[in-house]
Parts: structure tokens; sequence; C-alpha cells
């Protein structure tokens, strides 16, 4: 991800897409198509674009999903995760996520109602939310208030944490409802939108490096991104190995995931694939134009000094 002027007065998100081939002998292309989960629509069209062009597309997809073997052979229907279903009922019920409500108040579009994939060639990769419960929770652990405390057990830090998550997506908590309501104001005010926009970019383009790996995190938001970004990445990487087996030189594999995940991925191409990258180009997701926005210079400024010295210290600044 990067921050990107096209011209004086625009500030814009651009995510890449980056292409990798085998170092030595023969293999297919590996694509890994970063994404942002909110988006203008001319964003989307164009991943769209890209993945209907490869053989085989293996996204993420967090649900109550089968594993199922993913090569060529296997493909006979599309694999939607349930998510979209749940996408689908929001547009029926009125109903919205934190992330739909998000991209609405910033008029823009949430990625599972803005991509197809219901494409023979797409195919779920990725962890349900039982494993990933698993995972935060390995042993199962309980905490209580002790003997006699009265206090009812509860869920340690690790797996609090990706409940807290949850919750607070599909806005059952009171986070995600204030969240829902906050954003619904963003969307009141044009100056709103382009100040929470160009928050975004910022955020989004001085992240560096792998996000599990940030410095400064709480031990339990460190363990989250651990199990959603590197665990997730296990997945891949494996159904990535096992196509491969399966796959021609012609052919093109596109890892379409969220561009946090691709650090990671790209360093497990690289050392446990011997996969090296030959060329990539970038997609602009969202911009700001100040001047059309109202925004001053020293607004401008402000903001992005505030964003920086928070950031500084998960850089390792």
């Amino acid at each position: 991800m990067r921050a990107q002027r096209p011209d004086a007065e625009t500030v814009q998100l651009q995510i890449a897409v980056r292409k990798f081939l085998p170092a030595r002998g023969h293999g297919p292309a590996v694509w890994l198509a970063g994404a942002s989960h909110i988006g203008e629509t001319n964003y989307y069209a164009s991943l769209q674009t890209h993945l209907d062009a490869q053989t085989l597309v293996l996204y993420e997809g967090v649900g109550e999903h089968p594993r199922q073997p993913k090569h060529r052979a296997g493909i006979n229907s599309p694999n939607v995760p349930p998510l979209l279903s749940r996408v689908s009922a929001e547009k029926a019920s009125g109903g919205a996520s934190l992330q739909v409500t998000m991209a609405r108040s910033l008029g823009l579009v949430f990625q599972l109602q803005a991509i197809n994939y219901e494409r023979t060639n797409f195919c779920n990769s990725d962890l349900s939310v039982a494993q990933i419960q698993a995972l935060m929770q390995p042993e199962r652990k309980v905490v209580s208030g002790g003997a006699g405390s009265g206090k009812p057990p509860r869920a340690d830090a690790d797996d609090s944490s990706f409940q807290e998550l949850l919750g607070a997506m599909d806005g059952s908590s009171v986070f995600g409802a204030l969240a829902r309501e906050i954003f619904q104001i963003i969307g009141s005010s044009t100056k709103l939108q382009a100040m929470t926009k160009l928050a975004l970019i910022e955020v989004f383009g001085q992240i560096r490096g792998d996000m599990a790996q940030m410095q400064g995190l709480p031990p339990e938001m460190k363990r989250l991104f651990e199990v959603l970004i590197r665990e997730r990445n296990k997945v891949v990487l494996a159904d990535l190995k096992e196509e491969l087996r399966h796959a021609s030189r012609a052919d093109s594999i596109a890892i379409f995931y969220g561009a946090g995940h691709l650090v990671d991925m790209e360093k497990r191409l690289r050392h446990e694939l011997r996969y090296v990258p030959v060329e990539e180009f970038w997609l602009p997701v969202f911009s700001v134009n100040a001047e059309k926005a109202g925004l001053s210079n020293f607004e401008i400024s402000l903001l992005r000094s505030v964003l920086r010295s928070q950031l500084a210290p998960l850089n390792g600044e």
C-alpha cells in the first residue's frame, strides 16, 4: 500500500498487484492481488478484470465453509463464502455491517458487494471462524474470578480480542454500534468524508512491513494479528502448493487477499517456493481532492502530524 499524489490537490491510496515467477525452472505465474475492503467502483472493476483473466483465484473469506480440493479438476461450481449470503440479506433487509456502513458513509463501496465471486475460477482459501477461535485459544483456557469470588468464567484475553472484533464488524457490540453511528454522522458532511478518507490514506500509506510484527502493540492484539494474518497465510500457501502440482507453465494463479496479508505472503513465496517478483502495477483505491473538499493546508498538516506521531511507535521509530 502507498499514498500517492497524482496532482497537487489530490491524495490517493494505491495497492499493488504483483506478479511472481519461479527463480529457477518452469512453473505458472503467481499474482499477489492486494485488496482494500472498501474502495471506489473503478478500483473493483479493474481488480475484477484482472482476476477474471487468471486460471485460478484463491481468495479470502472467513466462514463456515467446507474445505474442498481446489485444483481445476475439482472446480465445477462457484464456492462463495457464507459472508456473501449475509451481505445479500443485508441488501434485502436494509441492514448493514460496519464495513458496509463505513463504505456508504464515505461514498465508497464494500468489496463483497463490488466483486463478483460467482466465477468458476474463484476458490475460497481461508480458515473458518471455529478454526480461528481454536488458534486463538489452543488450550481452551478459561479465566475465572477464583473460588468464591462470584465472578463468572470468561475467555482469556486472546479469545476476547477476536470476539470483540467479530462484534465490532457485525455491529452487535457496543463499539460496533457506536462506530456505525459515527460513520453515519461522517456521511452527512462532505468535509468529514474527505477528512476521514485522508486519515485512512495516511494511516495505510505509513504502515511498513508485516502488520503482525508491528512494535508497540499490546500482546493480545499482536496475537490477534498473528492469527488473522500469518495462520491464514499458511492455509493459502498450502493450497497454492497443491495447485502448483496440477498447474502447467501457461497457467496463472492469483492470491486475492487483503493488502495487509501480502508482506508476509511475499516472504513465503520467496523463501518456501523460490518465486521472485517480475512485474507489478498499482491500482488507485480511492482519492481525496483537498480543494474540492474545502480542506485547508493547516487542517491537512495537523492531521498528518497527529497520525504520524501515533504511528511512529508501531513502526519502531
